[in-house]
């Protein structure tokens, strides 16, 4: 059963999500997501 999320049930997702980051905080995430992503992608080409 999908049933689309509201405004305030994204605002208090969204506060619930990201009470402890930062901007900062986020892009370290980023880009440690996207090195394992590009190492998974260059093995797999092997």
């Amino acid at each position: 059963m999908n049933r689309k999320l509201n405004e305030g049930d994204y605002l208090q997702l969204k506060e619930k999500l990201f009470a402890q980051e930062t901007v900062n905080s986020l892009y370290a995430k980023i880009q440690d997501f996207q090195d394992v992503k590009s190492k998974q992608s260059s093995q797999s080409n092997l």
